[in-house]
């Protein structure tokens, strides 16, 4: 009996201990998740993730922007993240859970930022990760020698305005070498190799400036001049007609500008009807554009649209009394008599 007695007490204080032993490997993971404001933020997804051992847990924040999982294996370190649609995903690596709800350990807080989230840093390949440092060593290097370019491109727009358009390229691909990522100085070399008539060599540069600044509308124009010096009407007036497209909500008179030189390539391409219809669009965005009036009433001239050529002569001459067709302009008004 004593035996017996003696056996259920010493099977009694094993189990105790085993089930001591096991309630210290579990613990649990909390924290808080807030906004830059320090405001909670609700419905953000907790991924617990195990980092030597293959366990996960999940969890989201309350109303209190507060999160807390218990019954986490004590056992290892663990990665906590952080994600909400419409927030910057993060993470932090190294937890450890723990039995105390109030200490430190365990504890992991975040502050996320608005705006969308690509790939953590650990879910990038090898590759990804030295692109994303090449990336920053370029950065560092662009930014360092800003200075140089800058005074590249101020000697290569001096030699430019000089007519000196071989020195000038040769100035800007100097500058490219220091930074390529300048849709500035590819545009500045595209005009360069136009007035060398060099036009594949322009339309390259002028090709990259686009890849670089989409939605510059001056990109476009210059190289609808190009097109157009060339012979490519359709080629111009799609170009022309992209810098429009891009220029609607700026300036109105960057739009004129674009419907100009559109009427004007499809004058010196014999197309009369549509370069009045462009250079109606052109006063329609300046009404006081005083080339575009010369320009249409001498295209209206040949559509026999006399008072109306008459009209955009005469406002040609109200507006630039001196201008360089201000002669022709008063000679037809004389003889069409309206």
């Amino acid at each position: 009996m004593k035996r017996s007695t003696r056996q259920f007490f010493l099977f009694t204080v094993f189990s105790s201990l085993l089930m001591t032993q096991a309630f210290a490997q579990i613990g649990n993971i909390r924290g808080k998740v807030i906004d830059p404001e320090g405001n909670p933020i609700e419905g953000v997804a907790i991924r617990i993730e195990g980092m030597e051992v293959a366990r996960k847990y999940k969890v989201e924040t309350d109303a209190k922007g507060e999160y807390y999982h218990g019954g986490v294996t004590r056992q290892g370190t663990y990665r906590v993240i952080a994600q909400k649609e419409g927030y910057q995903s993060a993470f932090a690596d190294g937890v450890q859970a723990t039995t105390d709800r109030r200490g430190e350990q365990g504890l992991v807080d975040f502050t996320l930022q608005r705006g969308q989230s690509g790939p953590l840093l650990f879910e990038l390949t090898d590759e990804q990760i030295e692109q994303i440092k090449a990336d920053a060593e370029n950065a560092d290097r662009r930014q360092k020698s800003a200075a140089e370019v800058r005074l590249n491109m101020d000697q290569g727009l001096e030699l430019f305005k000089q007519g000196e358009y071989e020195q000038a390229l040769t100035v800007f691909n100097a500058a490219l070498e220091l930074d390529d990522r300048q849709p500035a100085l590819w545009a500045n070399v595209g005009n360069a190799h136009s007035k060398l008539n060099q036009n594949e060599q322009a339309v390259e540069a002028y090709q990259k400036a686009i890849e670089l600044a989409p939605e510059d509308p001056t990109l476009y124009q210059n190289m609808g001049g190009l097109y157009a010096s060339m012979g490519d009407t359709e080629k111009a007036r799609e170009l022309y007609q992209k810098a429009v497209s891009l220029s609607a909500y700026g300036d109105p008179r960057d739009a004129a500008v674009n419907y100009y030189n559109m009427g004007v390539t499809f004058i010196n391409s014999g197309k009369t009807e549509e370069a009045i219809e462009a250079l109606t669009n052109a006063l329609e965005a300046d009404s006081e554009y005083a080339e575009a009036h010369y320009q249409l009433g001498i295209s209206m001239l040949g559509t026999g649209q006399m008072e109306e050529s008459a009209g955009h002569l005469r406002k040609y001459l109200e507006l630039t009394p001196q201008g360089p067709n201000a002669e022709v302009a008063k000679q037809l008004v004389d003889q069409l008599g309206l």
